[in-house]
Order: C-alpha cells, then sequence, then structure tokens
C-alpha cells in the first residue's frame, strides 16, 4: 500500500497532474505535499526574513545614535567601521560563518545575515541624528537637564525611525533572499526542513519532467519580494511627512 502511493505521487511528482484533493500541487518523488511544503518553506523564509531584520535594526540603530549623537572622533570612527564591513564580500562572509558555526541550522543563518548587514540601517540613523540634534527640541531638551538617554530614546530614536522602517521592510527581502540562496548552494536550511531554496535546489533533478515543481517556489520568492518593496513603498509614503507636502 505505502509502495503504491509512493509510485503515484512519483508519477503525480514527474507529469504534474495531481488529482488528490488533500494535494493541490501534487506530491513530491519522496511523497510529500507539495503544497504544504511550500506553505513550510514560505513560514520559515519569513520567520528568517524578520527576525534577521530585529538584528540588523537593532545593530543598526545603535551604531548610527552613537555616531550621530556624539560626532567627532567617535562618529569618524564608527563610519570607518561602517566603510569597512561595506567593502567585504558579504555573501562569502556569510557563507563562512555559517559552514564553521552551524550549517542547516535556523539561527546560525539567522545571525549571519543579521550581523553583516547593519550598515545601511547606521547609515540612515546617523543621518537622522546629525539632523535632528540641531532641532530646538533637542536644545530645550538639554537645557531642561534631560539626560543623554532620555533625549536620544525619548527625543530623537522616535523620529528617526521612519525611514528605517521603511528600509526595514525592503530588508525582509534581502534577507529571503540571501536566505534562499544559502539554501540553494547547500549552506543553508537542509532537508527534511522546508526552505524555498532548498526546494528549487531538488526541482533541479526534475526540471525537464516536471518543471512546474521550479515555478511553485520561484513564483512564491518573487511575490515576496515584490510585496515587500510594495510595502516599503507604502510605509515612506504613509510616514514621510515630505511626501505629503509634495503631494499636496
Amino acid at each position: 500500500m505505502t509502495g503504491d502511493l509512493y509510485k503515484q505521487a512519483s508519477l503525480q511528482h514527474i507529469w504534474g497532474a495531481p488529482e488528490f484533493p488533500n494535494a493541490p500541487l501534487g506530491y513530491d518523488e519522496i511523497g510529500q505535499n507539495v503544497f504544504v511544503r511550500l506553505a513550510k518553506a514560505t513560514q520559515t523564509s519569513l520567520m528568517i526574513g524578520f527576525a534577521a531584520v530585529l538584528i540588523i535594526v537593532g545593530i543598526g540603530s545603535l551604531v548610527g545614535s552613537v555616531a550621530g549623537y556624539v560626532g567627532g572622533r567617535v562618529d569618524n570612527a564608527l563610519m570607518r567601521l561602517v566603510d569597512i564591513v561595506l567593502t567585504l564580500p558579504i555573501l562569502f562572509i556569510i557563507l563562512m560563518i555559517v559552514g564553521f558555526f552551524g550549517q542547516g541550522n535556523v539561527w546560525v543563518v539567522i545571525i549571519a545575515i543579521g550581523v553583516t548587514g547593519w550598515t545601511l540601517a547606521a547609515r540612515l540613523i546617523r543621518g537622522e541624528f546629525l539632523m535632528l540634534r540641531e532641532m530646538d527640541f533637542v536644545h530645550a531638551a538639554k537645557a531642561l537637564g534631560a539626560g543623554h538617554r532620555r533625549i536620544v530614546g525619548r527625543h530623537m530614536l522616535p523620529p528617526a525611525m521612519s525611514p528605517l522602517i521603511v528600509a526595514a521592510a525592503i530588508g525582509v527581502a534581502d534577507a529571503v533572499v540571501v536566505e534562499a540562496a544559502l539554501s540553494f548552494l547547500g549552506f543553508g536550511i537542509s532537508r527534511p526542513e522546508a526552505s524555498l531554496g532548498n526546494m528549487l535546489t531538488n526541482a533541479q533533478d526534475y526540471f525537464i519532467r516536471a518543471p512546474v515543481m521550479v515555478v511553485w517556489p520561484g513564483l512564491i520568492l518573487i511575490l515576496m519580494v515584490l510585496s515587500a518593496s510594495f510595502l516599503g513603498d507604502g510605509l515612506r509614503d504613509a510616514l514621510d511627512p515630505r511626501q505629503k507636502i509634495d503631494a499636496s
């Protein structure tokens, strides 16, 4: 009975003709429901994207706020650090981290993406802080005796987060693409765990007989990137006051 099911599932995978109502996309070569596996892969990729962006925003906000608020030598030193990180081959560094600390581990992939992708966030926050520290409300807070933590945390960081939120939305798409590339190369999420990247890798062996198996994970990946881009544009229009002024 099990052998017949696997044989039928394999034929269904090869010809791309699903016949089972609980498997609208058919089965793969070992009898796994493609629709369920695709849903699990999407969930994994989104989780990695959002978790990596949280690390990126945390590190970038810390470095950028200190550089922009303190200025001087501290600013120069931190910006030179950002320049050094930007010159590094990021994908190669991520491959080294994942390969050394735990190939196939979800949290290693998240940390590797997060600790190498914070430079844009740091520059955005620094630019906002350089502008905000000259504002009247910041000088007023200093004159009233507010401490540095209160000034940064309550008066400067909230208005500086608008461009960072937009960048974070796009950063989710970047993290998803990086994770898919890692899994496709065999350094990311490995089977039996589901990932868009390893689904694309597995579909290579059946591209001639069942090219539709490449279409589904590729289409989901494209839709995720487009959705993040549209979300970033919408957040920019909603959070940036200058956009409203130009529109009026």
